[in-house]
């Protein structure tokens, strides 16, 4: 036994660990991937004062204005240079993936086409579903949406697998820690105030001038029977400020709230490649190297994690719309001292264990893939939270973005406006509210339903090649996209085309094989709602439309097929989930450690069993500084038995 505690073993040994130059092999440890799971780990690790190394396969793009300026996102999305574009199947049948106003087609003279009917002889490529290679990950393009999970997501982990340190009271902790909120009173419980994390909000004054905003904000909360606040004209008052709200009964309530997301004091994002470039400025032991496509986790003959092996070169990912099949790159390793950590996210984290022997073994021997640890569960249970949207004409074109229009040659006075301070339109997402809502078939009974809301045509997320035109370039339309928490499939997969690692994975989340018909009624009951909403706006009586799906979709029958042809989804996770010793398709235990070989790690969305919450971005960060207690703790107890025994 010893007596030495945690937190003065970790300070004893850090005295000890020495910053590894840049051009070295050997670093206490090695991340890979450098997104909300990945980054802040490489970050915490080195702050601790161990070496470590983070390999990114893209590059820094962190002072582009894509990724600076919130109301940019989009641009991000479609930028060749961030982007990793995969191309996923939602079914396994080709003919009903036809159905989707989303599918990719490649056209016989080469092109592309999106959506239905496509030319005579095209092929399906799948649906367009857009991550991020670059210092940040996905971070970087995606809204920076903070919405806490609800407690079930942190209680089910520890449930099954009995290590309380899960449970919600405990993982609240984390988002505190985290949190620097910009607009809550200090002191607000449940709210951190000086973390790395800055959370901010749009400036309610531009949604309350624009008339038909505030009429579609009146009409959800008149949607919900709360008819007083309903009547009043003040954004606070119509939608509540802290959708993060410490309150026993916070999963249960129905509201509407104003949308919080990761925004700094100037106005601008910060990501995870942004705490990272804190780090690199600090000079923390953080090594950085770009361009370096992980290909596999090098593995002794004791099945331990000792190192991995990397290509060096850029656009090597065949996701990377950029690359060139006959780019192979430069052959490089490097070697862990302590641990090798995967963050690579949902797609890419299960390829990486299958490429190094980790994985079902019959799929590994099909590649040629030599068997070291029979997993079955890694690249399955593949999950994402299902949306569908509702698209309403208004009678007037929106006015949000009008003092945004410039002409050719120069600078949008909405750019000026949020470079000089920080405001302006650009300094929001352009969306402007959340509606929480409990659908009838709703697990637990708790809020299974949100409703996010932008003056704008979005029918799920299209390339921009696309051929679609008419409502996604509409400016007097506003949708209601409705996202569904914690749906009940669990049969997607993960699984390699070939053994190349700068191929990209088969990725099928056939949709709706389990619990189908309450996942899709759920989203009918959305759109049920969504349409009364629309009905309950003051003043706009019979002078708004419904676009899409349309009311020719006038039965419940009719809008389960459109939502069994429309539904779409962004947050993929749990490919490589944690789970309890019973569960045969767990892959990581409780440690984030992976079964059956010591020193290797997840920590990304692939280790949630459930996709967490409505928006899982900040229970992404949660989880990564759960990981980072969690290895310096099992490094502190390393080192104080070592010491121990000498004594």
């Amino acid at each position: 036994m010893f007596s030495l505690s945690i937190l003065t073993a970790l300070s004893l040994y850090a005295s000890f660990v020495s910053s590894a130059p840049s051009n070295e092999s050997s670093f206490d440890y090695i991340v890979v991937g450098s997104g909300p799971g990945g980054g802040p780990l490489a970050v915490n690790l080195a702050q601790a004062g161990y070496s470590v190394l983070l390999l990114e396969a893209g590059r820094n793009l962190t002072s582009d204005y894509s990724q600076l300026v919130p109301a940019l996102i989009g641009q991000a999305q479609w930028d060749e240079a961030q982007g990793w574009w995969f191309y996923v199947k939602d079914y396994g049948n080709a003919t009903e993936g036809a159905n989707n106003d989303k599918m990719v087609w490649r056209k016989p003279d080469g092109g592309y086409w999106v959506g239905q009917n496509p030319p005579e002889g095209s092929t399906q490529l799948g649906v367009w579903y857009p991550r991020a290679g670059t210092l940040g990950g996905c971070d970087t393009h995606n809204g920076g949406l903070t919405v806490l999970p609800s407690e079930w997501d942190w209680d089910n982990i520890a449930n099954q697998t009995g290590d309380i340190s899960w449970t919600h009271d405990r993982m609240l902790h984390y988002f505190e820690r985290i949190e620097r909120n910009l607009f809550l009173p200090p002191g607000t419980p449940g709210h951190g105030f000086n973390g790395y994390q800055p959370v901010g909000r749009g400036d309610k004054t531009l949604f309350e001038k624009e008339p038909q905003i505030l009429a579609v904000t009146q009409g959800s909360v008149a949607a919900l029977g709360l008819t007083a606040r309903a009547a009043s004209t003040d954004f606070d008052v119509l939608a509540k400020q802290d959708i993060n709200e410490f309150s026993p009964d916070r999963d249960y309530q129905n509201d509407v709230y104003q949308i919080s997301f990761k925004k700094d004091e100037r106005g601008r994002r910060f990501s995870a490649g942004s705490r990272v470039n804190q780090a690199i400025e600090w000079g923390l032991p953080l090594t950085v190297r770009f361009d370096s496509l992980v290909t596999k986790v090098q593995i002794d003959e004791d099945l331990r994690a000792t190192g991995v092996e990397y290509l060096e070169g850029e656009s090597l990912y065949l996701a990377d719309p950029r690359a060139k099949r006959n780019n192979t790159g430069i052959r490089r390793t490097a070697t862990a001292k302590r641990e090798v950590i995967i963050s690579g996210g949902t797609f890419n984290t299960p390829q990486l264990l299958l490429l190094s022997g980790i994985g079902p073994a019959e799929e590994l021997k099909k590649h040629d893939i030599p068997v070291l640890v029979d997993l079955p569960g890694v690249g399955k249970n593949l999950q994402d939270h299902y949306e569908v949207g509702v698209i309403q004409e208004f009678p007037n074109n929106f006015t949000f973005w009008d003092e945004c229009v410039y002409e050719a040659g120069q600078v949008s006075p909405c750019f000026e406006t949020w470079e000089r301070n920080g405001t302006g339109p650009w300094s929001t997402l352009g969306f402007d509210k959340f509606t929480l809502y409990t659908s009838s078939v709703a697990p637990r009974g708790s809020r299974d339903l949100i409703l996010y809301g932008v003056m704008d045509g979005v029918i799920g997320h299209v390339p921009p090649y696309t051929n679609l035109t008419g409502l996604l370039n509409a400016t007097n339309v506003y949708t209601y996209t409705i996202s569904e928490s914690h749906s009940r499939n669990r049969a997607g997969t993960v699984t390699l085309r070939t053994s190349d690692p700068r191929d990209v994975p088969e990725i099928n989340f056939n949709y709706f094989t389990d619990g189908g018909e309450d996942d899709i009624q759920g989203l009918v009951d959305g759109i049920e709602f969504a349409r009364k909403i629309f009905n309950s706006m003051p003043g706009f009586e019979n002078t708004t439309h419904e676009v899409y799906p349309g009311p020719e979709f006038d039965t419940q029958e009719k809008l389960r097929q459109y939502v069994r042809d429309q539904a779409y989804g962004h947050h993929a996770s749990s490919t490589a989930s944690i789970g309890g010793d019973d569960d045969p398709l767990a892959v990581l235990n409780s440690r984030f450690q992976v079964r059956g070989v010591k020193s290797l790690r997840v920590v990304d969305m692939s280790a949630f069993p459930t996709t967490p919450g409505t928006f899982p971005l900040i229970s992404i960060f949660m989880l990564s500084e759960k990981a980072s207690d969690t290895i310096l703790e099992d490094a502190t107890l390393e080192y104080a038995t070592q010491e121990a025994a000498k004594n």
